[in-house]
């Protein structure tokens, strides 16, 4: 295994491993800690306790994600495996995912506080909806990390994208046009030849557009698709591809 890139970047999958722990035991406890003790507090003893946490769950996590979104992402593959590879942005799948689970004990200390009150039903059942659906995306995004969402690989024979779904693994023969370096949207792959494209999971098959999971993925999407496009106009030099003397003839041609 021959890695170029610097230590900063060289396991980013466990990026954000700490924070999001970090964040599941004190909602945890908080919520263990209400469960056993709550009906015996006082009223602005479980005010405070019941209401007062889930601010600070939801302020510190903000903060955590509005951090991990102004990082500039770099402008570097991951050498290895006979593959230039993209790591996934687990910082940011981290980030998301402590912010949905402080946002839900906001509505969970809401229903805690009440539980013993004469709360109108309907409202209650709105509580419960939301923490059911806050739930659900915050396990949504620990199986999208789990999965590595936004890893891709540049091969010799083409490219290998992991989407939240499923993934594509592309031949660069079947690719038509390349990506665009800038926009709003991800960028996307022209298919051509969809037979040659092979699909699991959920993934379309015979899709003559394939996109790139750049907001996913921890490296700059400039740098990503200015990759693309250079293997996908010297064929010659996708023989390269995964090997020191290839990622350096590319940092050059590309000035990165």
């Amino acid at each position: 295994m021959t890695s170029l890139t610097s230590p900063a970047i060289a396991r980013p999958w466990r990026a954000g491993t700490v924070p999001l722990a970090v964040a599941v035991a004190l909602v945890l406890a908080w919520l263990t800690a209400a469960l056993i003790w709550g009906d015996g507090w006082s009223l602005s003893v479980r005010a405070g306790a019941l209401m007062l946490p889930p601010g600070f769950f939801t302020i510190f996590t903000l903060g955590y994600l509005t951090w991990s979104l102004a990082r500039s992402r770099p402008v570097a593959f991951e050498v290895r495996d006979g593959a230039f590879v993209v790591p996934p942005a687990d910082q940011l799948s981290a980030a998301f995912a402590t912010s949905v689970l402080s946002g839900s004990t906001v509505v969970a200390g809401m229903l805690l506080f009440h539980r013993s009150e004469d709360t109108l039903g309907g409202l209650v059942a709105v509580w419960y909806i939301s923490i059911a659906l806050t739930a659900a995306t915050f396990v949504l995004r620990l199986l999208m990390r789990a999965r590595g969402t936004g890893r891709m690989l540049l091969r010799p024979e083409g490219l290998l994208i992991t989407y939240a779904y499923g993934s594509r693994e592309i031949p660069w023969e079947a690719v038509s046009g390349g990506p665009s370096r800038t926009g709003l949207t991800e960028p996307r792959l022209r298919i051509g030849r969809p037979d040659l494209v092979r699909a699991t999971g959920l993934a379309r098959h015979g899709a003559v557009k394939a996109f790139l999971p750049v907001s996913d993925a921890w490296v700059r999407r400039e740098f990503l698709t200015d990759a693309i496009n250079y293997y996908l106009a010297v064929p010659a030099a996708r023989v390269s591809i995964g090997t020191a003397e290839g990622y350096v003839h590319l940092r050059r041609v590309l000035r990165a």
